[in-house]
């Protein structure tokens, strides 16, 4: 069976590799059944379109005292049957075909979650190097962290240090990259045309880092809204080395 190269397809893949499943939320592809259990198995989970980007179209289903609450942008509905629910999920879903995953209470700084984006990138040996991270702070009463959302991009010590010791930091930080290149390496084996992946990294109150999803057309302007352009500087000049692609459209490895 192939794998497609989208949400659903690339967390497919992932779940393939023990490695990577055990830091994957549970996921599943929507239907009315499918987000009403896992709704009420997790208490909270996320809608998102299975092809798409920029954070645009999601939404999130919370069970509230036996009432469900849907939000999308700032934008909160309390309803009290399931059904209710759902069929105004479905009327604003533009028929979409949507996944369903469970909802990782992330790290938040005064109330707002924030996650962070892992880029990597093919180097001129054609090995995968982390070439940048930032870490993406979601405006107030906003559900999604993502930069054309209105994420806020940040140091990535500006959030996290508050969480991790300072002696504990470089451990930490290699934590995270290999597991963003055991992603990218694992994805980048069915889908070898690409030669970046953005890793979107959610990390929960145990400081445990859970792989949200790879986009395999990262953004770079993210890193351009840092302070610090070193990092924006090397993904570009990483951008602009030959390619070895070959002509990928869906693959039937398994």
């Amino acid at each position: 069976m192939p794998f497609w190269n989208n949400k659903y397809g690339k967390h497919r893949i992932m779940m393939k590799k023990e490695e990577l499943a055990k830091h994957l939320p549970p996921t599943a592809t929507a239907t009315k059944e499918s987000v009403r259990r896992m709704a009420e198995q997790h208490g909270s989970v996320y809608l998102k379109p299975i092809l798409g980007t920029g954070g645009f179209g999601i939404f999130k289903l919370s069970l509230e005292n036996g009432k469900f609450r849907l939000q999308n942008g700032t934008r909160s509905r309390l309803f009290g049957q399931y059904e209710k629910a759902y069929a105004a999920f479905v009327s604003s879903s533009q028929k979409k075909r949507y996944l369903v995953q469970k909802s990782i209470p992330l790290m938040r700084i005064k109330g707002r979650p924030f996650d962070l984006r892992i880029m990597v990138q093919r180097n001129s040996r054609h090995e995968w190097e982390v070439t940048g991270t930032v870490a993406r702070l979601a405006l107030p009463r906003k559900i999604v962290t993502n930069y054309h959302s209105g994420g806020k991009p940040m140091p990535l010590w500006d959030l996290l240090g508050s969480h991790v010791p300072k002696a504990d930091r470089p451990g930490y930080e290699k934590r995270l990259n290999r597991l963003a290149l055991q992603a990218s390496s694992h994805v980048g084996a069915y889908f070898p045309r690409f030669r970046a992946y953005g890793v979107d990294v959610g990390i929960d109150e145990k400081l445990r880092p859970w792989i949200i999803e790879v986009n395999s057309k990262p953004d770079k302007s993210i890193f351009n809204a840092l302070p610090d352009k070193q990092m924006y500087r090397k993904i570009l000049r990483y951008g602009r080395l030959p390619g070895t692609a070959r002509k990928q459209g869906s693959t039937t490895k398994k």
